[in-house]
């Protein structure tokens, strides 16, 4: 059986919800943590940026704005900034336009970033609401690559990357959402692209929270990972055995406990108009037979995505994706190095790890 390029029924009930009442395109700011109780404690919080892109309505023809800048060496902010010693001179000169999702830009949003894996479902296979699919499979940019034309091959890149979503749904959520999609994303950052997770949320008809499908990488590795959960409305809570080894630092066989919550709120430009934003608090605890061992999560505000909105955000952090590779590296150096935290080989079982061992022989000595 072919595969289809024309839209599904879903994505046609999606386009006829991209009204006046569909969210509209927005920017989330707020915190990232990290909380490690074992083997050894180390914490910390660090600010953090998803766009908030209606990947349905974008599909439809709601552009995202284009936000220019004057060259480097005429802006107070991003002409002292460490940017002009990264980027090369031709664009120092021109101005490199802040945000774009049509040309290079300190922020650029690159529909082809995102649900890579999906793009290599050959042309024998079918995906629709009523097959059942095997759930948190792992796909990654070097596998299952086929030599049959890519199922989007045919559609502009913004409806192409809702496709892929709506099966993403389907394969790791069992259904599609019938309203809004949207997804938290990470987008280039001065050419680079560089995202610990991605977040899809889908709504229904009502706006109501319905879906969720995380987009995980693992950074040492560069892998993705997909889990997809079916929301109970604003807040649900949900656990499972953990699949997909993420960091170096943690075994394989894990629980995840998630607490999701996502609510809208009415936002007030300064043009006294109304839009809907979201407040996303997205946390996981991780354990395993030892106990407790790591509290991580975001909680995130969404504000309209707009020119001063986004001058105001990337004038705090012009450069987060270099600053979390930064970071994540960092940590992980202060865990091994300071914290004295055992690593843990790809996919290792914590009996079988140095954690385990080190733990043993921590016991012992206490007991003598």
């Amino acid at each position: 059986m072919t595969v289809s390029t024309k839209p599904t029924n879903d994505m046609l009930r999606h386009e006829l919800a991209c009204d006046t009442t569909a969210l509209a395109h927005q920017l989330l700011e707020g915190t990232t943590w990290h909380s490690r109780l074992l083997p050894n404690v180390n914490k910390f919080v660090y600010p953090y940026r998803y766009w908030g892109i209606n990947i349905g309505a974008l599909a439809a023809g709601q552009d995202l704005p284009e936000i220019d800048t004057a060259a480097f060496g005429e802006h107070k902010v991003l002409g002292v900034s460490h940017l002009s010693k990264i980027l090369p001179k031709k664009l120092l000169a021109k101005g490199l336009p802040l945000f774009s999702a049509k040309t290079k830009a300190l922020q650029q949003f690159c529909p082809n970033d995102y649900l890579e894996g999906f793009n290599s479902l050959s042309s024998n296979e079918s995906l629709n609401d009523n097959e059942s699919l095997n759930d948190n499979e792992s796909l990654n940019d070097n596998e299952n690559i086929s030599d049959n034309k890519d199922i989007d091959g045919n559609l502009p890149s913004n409806q192409a990357l809702e496709q892929r979503l709506s099966q993403a749904f389907i394969k790791h959520a069992g259904s599609s959402p019938t309203g809004d999609m949207v997804g938290l994303l990470v987008c280039r950052n001065a050419g680079m692209y560089f995202s610990p997770v991605n977040f899809y949320l889908g709504f229904n008809e009502q706006q109501t929270p319905t879906h969720l499908l995380a987009e995980v990488s693992n950074t040492p590795w560069d892998k993705r990972h997909y889990y997809g959960f079916l929301l109970e409305g604003e807040e649900t809570e949900f656990c499972h055995d953990k699949d997909f080894h993420v960091s170096p630092f943690n075994p394989i066989d894990q629980l995840y406990r998630w607490q999701v919550t996502v609510k809208r709120t009415q936002q007030h430009t300064a043009d006294k108009q109304s839009s809907t934003g979201l407040q996303v608090r997205i946390a996981i605890n991780i354990s395993d037979e030892r106990g407790e061992v790591l509290r991580t999560g975001i909680k995130i505000s969404g504000v309209p995505l707009t020119e001063t909105t986004v001058r105001n955000s990337l004038r705090k952090n012009p450069l987060m994706n270099m600053t979390s590779l930064a970071r994540i590296y960092g940590q992980a150096f202060k865990l091994y190095a300071i914290k004295k935290v055992p690593y843990i080989n790809y996919d290792e079982k914590l009996t079988d790890s140095n954690q385990k061992t080190s733990a043993s022989l921590k016991n012992e000595t206490l007991n003598d």
